[in-house]
């Protein structure tokens, strides 16, 4: 009685298949929905950053400007600039009781030629050092510059690793007319509280979004993932019933051979002997043995090729395990004209029957196209697991390949199991071999007969 074309374990059933894709399917779905909600979080955070530091550098400037302005033309004259110790007095003064709220942390005043007119960090009134061309082109302009530094100037040797600070630069003139520069040293102390605080008014909204977005798309990822996967499952299954259908076209095939032509000849074969020898022994009949004898010969080796054939067209059953047995029952005709072939498949032996279904056919289709085009003197054929793909070689030391010869150009049936290989997710390629003649390579997922 025929077998059934597709042999299903219990385990594999479709309906269970088909809940555990949706269980992947879905497990993807909440792995890249919480993905999505850290990154909206941490892009939050970098964008409540940005903005807590654009405030606060608005506000030092703001701030900056206005002190710097009041500062020039209320506190330096000539006579600060000429070193009088009472005016100095006056300004040290000033300029420190400014410094105890914490809010400014350094103050320097310059003078267009870069000398440090005064400066909290005693000493360096007096020195002069080169300003950089954007400090030096507000000379004589009522413009402010801001921004971030790391005290890392020449002027900020007593200063450094006190920052990142924000720096203020604000151009006026003093109470003779003079143009100045103030530099302002603002604290970031309260960078960080604002930071925090536009975070908890902006993170609840984005993060709240994102999270009702996905709740409301949570039934339709749902009955995607279901459609999808039972698709893919399908799919899967019509592969199998292909390949197996395949199997049992040639087993009847086969079976018709063996049953019909192959009897019938072997018959005639068992016929013809007797034939001639109980014909007389006459020139005539002589000429008549010598033809049945030819007849005969021929008969046996057309005998000898349809079994061979018989082999070919239909293995012992690749169940697991009987992968092995049935290329070594492959690989006997190659042998037996010529040449050499050596075997290493015991690593792809225990797969299931479709799996080992469509390792022959590769390994099948690669020796056919050896002997028939390759004029090579040894072949080598490999299979093997490597996790959850199964890779499998056939390599020659034959005349190599046309320059524009591939697996999708090259003969039809190396074509058509390019293509069925792509179906089931595998890749098909002919290339030259490292020292001459070709090397087919297939890989394709074990995961195909059982998804």
């Amino acid at each position: 009685m025929t077998p059934p074309l597709i042999e299903e374990s219990p385990e594999e059933s479709p309906a269970k298949t088909n809940r555990s894709a949706v269980r992947r399917a879905m497990t993807r779905f909440v792995a890249g929905s919480l993905l999505a909600l850290i990154l909206v979080g941490l892009a939050t955070s970098v964008v409540a950053r940005n903005i807590a530091e654009a405030g606060a550098l608005r506000d030092a400037r703001s701030r900056g400007g206005l002190f710097g302005r009041a500062a020039a033309v209320s506190l330096i004259n000539s006579a600060v600039r000429s070193g009088d110790k009472e005016q100095l007095g006056r300004l040290d003064y000033v300029m420190r009781n400014r410094l105890l709220d914490g809010s400014i942390v350094h103050i320097k005043m310059w003078d267009s030629s870069g000398t440090v007119i005064w400066s909290d960090e005693r000493g360096l009134r007096g020195h002069k050092f080169e300003l950089e061309p954007a400090v030096q082109n507000i000379f004589g302009t009522d413009k402010v510059l801001a921004g971030m530094t790391t005290l890392s100037k020449a002027e900020n040797q007593k200063e450094v690793g006190e920052g990142p600070l924000f720096e203020v630069y604000t151009a006026a003139w003093d109470a003779d007319g003079v143009p100045v520069v103030l530099e302002s040293y603002w604290s970031t102390t309260l960078l960080a509280a604002d930071q925090r605080a536009i975070v908890r008014r902006v993170e609840p909204l984005a993060l709240g979004s994102l999270i009702l977005f996905q709740l409301a798309l949570f039934p339709l990822a749902f009955s995607l993932a279901r459609r999808v996967d039972h698709g893919s499952a399908e799919r899967s299954r019509m592969l199998r019933h292909a390949l197996s259908a395949s199997e049992l076209e040639r087993r009847r095939i086969a079976q018709d051979l063996h049953d019909g032509v192959i009897q019938d000849l072997s018959g005639l074969g068992y016929v013809l002997p007797t034939v001639y020898s109980q014909l007389p022994d006459t020139p005539r009949a002589d000429a008549a043995r010598s033809v049945l004898q030819k007849i005969s010969s021929v008969v046996e080796r057309d005998v000898a090729s349809l079994r061979s054939l018989l082999t070919d067209l239909y293995p012992e059953r690749l169940a697991p395990g009987g992968l092995v047995s049935a290329i070594e029952e492959l690989v006997r005709t190659p042998i037996a004209s010529g040449l050499a072939v050596s075997v290493e498949v015991e690593r792809a032996a225990g797969e299931s029957m479709e799996v080992n279904q469509l390792t022959y056919r590769v390994i099948r289709e690669g020796l056919r196209n050896v002997v028939a085009h390759a004029e090579a003197r040894s072949a080598r054929i490999g299979a093997e697991r490597r996790g959850t793909t199964m890779l499998v070689t056939v390599t020659d030391d034959g005349k190599g390949l046309r320059r524009d010869e591939s697996a999708e150009t090259g003969h039809l049936g190396l074509r058509l199991l390019a293509d069925m290989l792509h179906d089931v997710g595998g890749t098909l390629d002919l290339s030259p071999g490292a020292a001459g003649g070709a090397v087919l390579t297939a890989t394709f997922p074990v995961s195909f007969a059982s998804d």
